[in-house]
Formats: structure tokens, sequence, C-alpha cells
């Protein structure tokens, strides 16, 4: 016949509760019975019950232990109707830190060391669930230590295990279990600095650590006796909610403190803080991880699609994925990323990877923007896309790309490359956007390249290149500035131009001389070191007032590059042509 809880309460106000292995039908239960508690089972002598918890305390014989009753506590578990009595949970205090088998073969009297009391066994004669049937998880009696701990009325039981002679304490709050304040942290076992945590947190929240009222929740440490190393974590609700600086909210606040004895020489005494929580700022909503002492929390949004709504209704309809959310708790602002589900198309642009940032709080503006990747020449290249007047445009910056791959992706998107005089460029720092306009698309880039110029002369430029479209042919045009170094690192700057047709192999620079410079000086930086064409001219030739250069691209059908170097002063001009 099943046993009751009427039956126990009834047994306990006897003063003696008698229970045997075959008053339950479960076989792991009477399994548990028959090999740690003997005949005739479970005795419970002075037996108090307490219905509320379904707890018996008193004595009880465990012939393992000795002929001895041991002071011994009870929980019953009962089945869904709550009337019938279907196992227990029996925590014993053993007389000896060696425990004698059939029980773990431990030898826990080192614990004593991180400030335990008293040893204790525990049995778990309850129902197996399916899954420990199946995988066999279940170990019936494990091994564990009292602590005393101050502010509290009574011991605190922390499990214990030993592997390889290191010994492992934990112990659960699933309904926590409150600290008078975050210094008595240092009290747990093995726990001694834990109080340091809040050196951690910035100075501004020093206020709101002093009015927490914690609550443990979990506690694992490990215990080397040979080095005497101590490593573990605990997990401890700091506050049900805290009101922060920025107007942002957060609630279920828990730190995870991970501590390591042999690191307590470093400037945080071997700890190290994870906080958690769930925030509340500008109407969005957020489980969260803090980072100390920064102060920047991350999580992800369950639903941003009301804020999308009202900041980029034109990027809503797109569908959003994952969304990740960064917020600075000083400052109260965010950072929000979402990837779009269906890409956008940006100044007829189509980019890969897509990702929304919305970036406010605080004091900052909402603003919208997107990330992604755009692929030139094999080259993957990071791109960023704002809003304009006339819609969405794109920003892109390169270290490194070759003018050619542009300009066949300039040719391809645009209908229009860029200059073949420049086609042997290799670009760097580059920036160029594609933006909408009234009647078509603007491409404008920037960046500077090495020059290869006939004779070894070296030259380096810096570009701007625009390519317009809409209401009739592209208009194409590249300027710049060209910067001449001869052998003796002279120094010339030109005014770099293009011809405008795509297809054209050449480009003009100017310079306008400074009064007062002859023309050897002008012609220093453009003259190879082999030879100078001006030697033994008298020096009462004219001033030099201009200098033009004329460069024409090597060609596919073998003509090498040619430079053309026109001098002009005063009623007369000099002809100089360099090639290789």
């Amino acid at each position: 016949m099943p046993l009751s809880v009427e039956q126990i309460a009834e047994r306990a106000r006897n003063g003696s509760l008698l229970l045997k292995a075959e008053e339950f039908a479960d076989p792991a239960v009477r399994d548990a019975f028959s090999a740690y508690l003997g005949s005739p089972g479970l005795n419970f002598s002075d037996a108090e019950f307490t219905a509320e918890s379904m707890t018996v305390r008193g004595r009880c014989a465990v012939p393992a232990l000795g002929p001895e009753p041991c002071p011994a506590a009870a929980e019953f578990l009962t089945d869904t109707s709550g009337r019938t009595v279907v196992g227990c949970v029996l925590v014993v205090d053993t007389p000896k830190w060696q425990l004698p088998e059939p029980f773990p073969a431990y030898d826990l009297s080192p614990l004593q060391a991180l400030g335990a009391q008293s040893p204790v066994l525990v049995l778990d004669a309850t129902p197996r669930t399916d899954k420990e049937a199946a995988e066999q998880e279940r170990t019936p009696v494990v091994a564990g230590a009292r602590w005393e701990l101050p502010g509290l009325d009574e011991p605190v039981l922390f499990l214990a295990s030993v592997h390889e002679g290191t010994f492992t304490v934990s112990a659960r709050f699933p309904d926590g279990l409150s600290l008078p304040s975050l210094r008595h942290m240092a009290d747990l076992p093995g726990c001694t600095g834990a109080d340091a945590v809040t050196e951690h947190f910035p100075a501004e929240w020093q206020e709101l650590l002093a009015s927490a009222l914690p609550a443990l929740r979990e506690v694992t440490v490990s215990y080397a006796p040979g080095d005497g190393r101590v490593t573990g974590a605990l997990e401890v609700d700091l506050a049900h909610e805290w009101p922060l600086p920025a107007g942002a909210t957060l609630s279920q606040v828990r730190a995870r403190i991970a501590l390591d004895s042999a690191a307590r020489q470093d400037g945080w005494g071997g700890l190290s803080v994870e906080l958690s929580g769930h925030l509340s700022v500008s109407g969005l909503e957020s489980a969260v991880t803090v980072e100390l002492p920064a102060l920047t929390a991350h999580g992800e949004l369950a639903d941003g699609g009301e804020l999308f709504e009202r900041a980029a209704p034109d990027l809503a309809k797109n569908g959003m994925g994952r969304i990740s959310f960064l917020c600075d708790l000083r400052e109260g602002s965010y950072v929000i990323a979402g990837e779009l589900l269906s890409p956008l198309e940006i100044a007829g642009v189509r980019i890969e990877d897509q990702t929304v940032l919305v970036s406010g709080g605080g004091e900052r503006t909402l603003e919208v923007t997107l990330a992604g990747t755009l692929v030139v020449g094999g080259t993957r290249i990071g791109v960023q896309a704002g809003r304009t007047a006339q819609g969405w445009g794109l920003t892109v910056e390169a270290d490194r790309i070759a003018l050619r791959d542009i300009s066949a992706w300039t040719e391809q998107t645009l209908g229009s490359g860029l200059p073949a005089s420049l086609a042997e460029l290799t670009l760097q720092d580059l920036c160029f956007e594609v933006v909408p306009t009234p009647s078509g698309r603007l491409f404008a880039a920037a960046g500077s390249a090495e020059f290869p110029l006939p004779a070894g002369l070296r030259a380096r430029a810096h570009l701007t290149t625009r390519i317009s479209t809409g209401g009739g042919p592209s208009e194409v045009e590249a300027t710049g500035s060209l910067l001449l170094s001869g052998p003796e690192s002279s120094l010339m700057e030109l005014d770099l131009v293009a011809d405008k047709d795509p297809d054209a192999t050449s480009w003009t620079a100017t310079w306008a001389a400074q009064e007062g410079i002859t023309l050897a000086e002008a012609l220093a930086p453009l003259l190879p070191a082999t030879g100078s064409p001006t030697a033994g001219l008298p020096n009462l030739l004219p001033a030099v007032e201009k200098i033009s250069l004329r460069y024409t691209a090597p060609t596919a059908a073998g003509v090498a590059a040619s430079l053309v170097l026109t001098t002009d002063a005063r009623q007369a001009r000099a002809v100089l042509v360099i090639t290789d």
C-alpha cells in the first residue's frame, strides 16, 4: 500500500519514524534503502515533522557509521497529487571525517583548512527521471560538509567530491541565500578576498553596492591541499533594480565572480567579475552582460521591430535577423546592429552581408547607417552607407587596390570606367562614395599612388576622380597633385588633369614657377641622374614661368611610355622628351 503524507505525520507525532524499503514502489528508492540503510530501514528517533517543507528532523542510526544515532534530516518527495510519498533525500551528519564503505571512501579532513565544521552524507532515495534511467547519470550518495557563516542562523551545506587529490565543494540556492552584505562573501569556503569585488566597480556605483542585499545563488570551489591553491566561481544576486545616472535601469542584477588564490599578487586580488542583468534604456529592453569597470553593456534585442520602424521604416520591410545591442551605461548611448534578411540595393549597388547600425540614446540624435561588404576585383572591402537628401549612399575605404579593378567595377556598375592613362596605378588609402543625384548617380574617389614614369623618375600623386551619370553620356574626370622628387630629393608639385575620355592614355601636369628660378633649377627634379641637358647654358636665360608634363601610357601594341616636358619663359620655350 502506498505511503501517504498522513502516515508520515502520524508516525512522527509519536516521536519515532520508521520507513522500510518495501513501502516504496520505485525500485531505485528500494535499492538505495537496502544498500545504505540496511534493516530495518530508516528509523528516526526524536522525530519532528514540518508539513510545509515536508521535512523530518531528528536522529537516525546508519549501520556503516556505527551504532550511535546521528543527527539527520529527511525531505520527502510526493507524487503529483501531493498525497503519496514516493521517496526522500536524507542528510546525515557523520561522526568521522574519513567515510567508510559502502559510502564514497573519502577523507574529508582537508576541508577543515577551508573552515568546514562537520562532514555529512547525502542519500538521494528518490525515483529516477527518464533521462537518469536511460543514461545512468545519478550517484545515490554524495559527501559534503557544513560551514558556519557569520550572520546566518544555520550552517550551510556544501556537497564535496575528490578527483586526483583535488577537492571540489559546491552548493546551489534556487531561492537565494541572503547574505548580510557583500563582505560576507569572503567567509564562504576558500573565498578569502572575495569581498574585494567592490573594487571592480567604478566610483559612481559604490553607493549602489553599499545598498545591495546580496543573495547567493551558486558556489563552486576547488581546493588542492598540496599547494593550497583555491579556484572557484560564485554567482550572487545584487539587486532587483538599479536606477542608473544616464536614465537607464538595470534590473535582475547578478554578479559572477571568479577567484584564483594563485593570482592574488595581481592588482585585482585574484578576482574577476562579470555582471549581468536586464537593461531598459530609451524604450529598449535587453538581457545584457556588463563589462567592468568600463560599464559597457552588450546583449541581444529579442524584438527590435518597433525601433527600426521608427528609425528606418524603409529598412524594416527587409526583415531583421539577430540584433546585437551595445550600450554605454555612463552616457546612456547605444548602438544596435542587425543583419538585413533581404539585402537593400544602395545607389544601384548591391552589397553583401548587410548590417543595419542604429545609434542613439543619451545626448545623441537617432542615426541609422548600413555596413556590408563590396567585392572589387576579387578584393572584399568594407562598406558604410548612410542617408542623403536623395536616398541611401555608400562610402568605401580600402588600404590598397589596383585602379584597373576600380575602373572595371565602375564600368560594370555605372556604365563608364576611369581614364586609361591611370590604369597602371595602385591606389593606397582609397576612399570613394556612390550617391544618388537628382538626375542619376555620382561616383567620387580620392587616394594616393606611386606613379611609374620613364627614365627612373619618382613621382607620387594624390588623385580625385568623379563619374557623373544621368541625363546623357557619363562625365568622367580625374585630377590631382603630382609630387616629383629628383636625384637630390628636389621636390616639385604639379597640378594633374587626366584626359576626360575614359579610353584616352594621356594626362597633363603643370607647374607655375616661383620668381627667380633658373631653367637648370626648374628641370633638376625631372632629369635623370646621368645627364644634364642644361649644362653650360648661361644663367642669363630668362627665368622659367611654367612647366608642363604630358604623359602617355604604354599601349598593348608595345609602344613605350613617354613623357614630354615643356618649359615656358618670356620669349623662350624648351622641350624635353623622356622615354624608357
